[in-house]
């Protein structure tokens, strides 16, 4: 009797320190039910993001918080979903969920989470939604002048119809976000307004926009406008020849007062550059054609080329310098994808093809809505590494025939004007990596990137007959000297994480990493040291994993956890509340 009550003492204590400690409200779920078909069981459905639904496959990077069941991030040109503040090193990223699986698209959300350790940990934004209601599309950019280093985050939600417009984070990592007033209306489309917009904080504390009309009729050019005041905008002006496919048009500034959106086109257009050198008060007339349709000397043994989705750039100074997705028009190989860099000193360069990418030279399987076998690319630089990240579809298919993704990076010191190898660094096989970004600033040696990472290829969100799955964005961290993630953060070191819930009933999460290949255990000890199951004994490559532990069975009671690896050992306790 005695030992019992010593017991229930215990447990009581733990029960009361858990329920002191800090302030955080936990995610809280709803009745309904969905069938995970990613992992092959119930999953409960949260209102807020669920970053501990497990993957059952260790994964390349460490994980935000960032997570749910809309799969698609952009429509067309790279994704600004990640900045790196140059002053102090926190990293704000953004994605684009959807929280509940049977309604994608009525309760698709902007969110953002926002990390002070180099990506070590992020903070507790998990249900921030920028803003609570329907959107789409989210990009992020970091203000200049006055309000340097605050994060932005553009998309386009219901206000008078669907609209584009902004929202402010200060000060900077409260997850506040105050929405700024919207453009104005464009008259010429009726209702219809510029959507899936691009923003850039300017030098002079300004904030550019640039967007798609995304009208039948006119067609789908793109506009632009700018406020100073965050409370007014200019008026909406067309950029010059960007008639075309509607979509996503990279838009930066530098330091310098310049601002460029670089302008493509799927059809006849090709790819046009529009610049300003005043904060984007005027720009330069007529844009630069960079990639006339089918420009001599890029065809290939398959026919001519053209641009297709995924296009970026970035500031050198006061050089932009570009990273172009090209694709094949040959008989039978329309959806063969190619990289190329272009800059004003080296003209086109071939960065990546089917020619030094081994396996990925083989028609898709299936139709995959705007996927090449390569594209996506986006190009970062830090000190006088340049990189250019893509995706590539792998041969390796889905049970629908979907193909998954991994994800590539090529490297110049020169400016771009020789490239080495593509590089595959994710290699999770039967885990899909798709749509990433790479911060506008990096720190010296490493480039900062995030990208969406699913268990099912193809995208449910555009109904193209993918199974439903919890998508996750992943940070990653990667050395220009070694070109591996040496980030430090879970995934390069041996940890086991606190169990979640608890206290619980009868199940919990436990969250773990592993730094190299070997055999670990993780077993569970009732409070007399007892050992009372196993949870692991195997052999396990690099990488985060998490598993279930299932307390039914045991009785209620204080019960401890203890993670063992070759010179590695770490013990946790949680309580099991019956």
């Amino acid at each position: 009797m005695t030992h019992k009550l010593l017991l229930l003492f215990v447990l009581l204590c733990v029960v009361v320190a858990i329920a002191c400690a800090g302030s955080g409200t936990k995610p809280t779920q709803s009745a309904q039910v969905q069938v995970d078909q990613s992992i092959g069981r119930d999953a409960p459905i949260r209102t807020t993001a669920d970053y501990l639904t497990p993957f059952a496959r260790p994964t390349v990077g460490s994980y935000t918080t960032l997570t749910g069941y809309y799969d698609w991030q952009s429509n067309g040109g790279a994704v600004q979903h990640i900045q790196v503040n140059p002053a102090n090193g926190n990293i704000h990223v953004t994605y684009m969920v959807s929280d509940d699986s049977t309604q994608l698209a009525a309760s698709r959300r902007s969110a953002y989470a926002f990390s002070t350790d180099g990506g070590g940990s992020w903070n507790n934004f998990s249900n921030v939604r920028v803003p609570s209601r329907a959107s789409g599309y989210p990009v992020l950019t970091l203000l200049k002048g006055a309000n340097a280093g605050l994060p932005a985050i553009a998309n386009h939600s219901t206000i008078t119809g669907t609209q584009s417009t902004v929202f402010v984070d200060s000060p900077e990592g409260t997850g506040a976000f105050s929405e700024l007033n919207a453009p104005p209306i464009v008259s010429i489309s009726g209702t219809l307004q510029p959507i899936w917009p691009n923003i850039a904080g300017a030098a002079d504390g300004s904030i550019n926009m640039t967007a798609a009309l995304n009208v039948a009729a006119v067609p789908y050019y793109s506009l632009r406008t700018r406020t100073t005041d965050f409370s007014t905008w200019s008026a909406w002006q067309q950029t010059p020849d960007s008639n075309g496919t509607g979509g996503r048009y990279p838009t930066y500034a530098n330091d310098n007062g310049y601002v460029g959106t670089l302008l493509y086109s799927s059809n006849t257009a090709g790819v046009w550059w529009h610049f300003s050198t005043n904060n984007g008060v005027t720009w330069s007339s007529p844009a630069q054609n960079i990639y006339p349709p089918s420009p001599p000397g890029r065809e290939t043994a398959q026919g001519n080329c053209r641009i297709w989705v995924g296009v970026d750039f970035l500031w050198d100074g006061n050089t932009p310098l570009m990273v172009l997705n090209e694709q094949t028009l040959g008989t039978g190989r329309n959806n063969q994808g190619r990289i190329a860099f272009w800059s004003q000193a080296t003209g086109y360069v071939d960065v990546a093809d089917s020619s030094n990418t081994p396996g990925y030279n083989y028609p898709l399987n299936l139709g995959q809505s705007n996927h090449l076998t390569m594209g996506w690319s986006t190009i970062g630089k830090s000190g006088n590494t340049l990189v250019i990240v893509f995706q590539g579809l792998t041969a390796d298919t889905s049970a629908v025939g979907f193909n998954f993704g991994d994800l590539f990076f090529c490297k110049s010191t020169n400016n771009g004007a020789t490239w080495t190898a593509p590089v595959n660094f994710t290699q999770t096989r039967n885990l899909d990596e798709r749509y990433p970004s790479i911060s506008r600033y990096n720190p010296a040696g490493f480039i900062y990137m995030t990208w969406q990472e699913d268990t099912q290829p193809g995208s449910a969100a555009f109904t193209d007959g993918a199974p439903l799955s919890r998508a996750r964005q992943v940070f990653y961290k990667l050395s220009t000297t070694t070109g591996v993630n040496e980030s430090g953060t879970p995934g390069n070191s041996f940890a086991l994480k606190q169990n979640y819930p608890n206290p619980f009933n009868p199940a919990t999460k436990i969250e773990y990493s592993v730094a190299h290949a070997g055999p670990v255990s993780i077993k569970v000890y009732n409070a007399l040291g007892q050992e009372v199951r196993t949870l692991l004994d195997e052999e396990l490559v690099p990488g985060q994993y998490e598993l279930s532990f299932n307390g039914a069975g045991l009785s209620s009671g204080v019960y401890f956890y203890k993670m063992a690896a070759a010179g590695y050992a770490e013990t946790k306790r949680m309580a099991l509340l019956k």
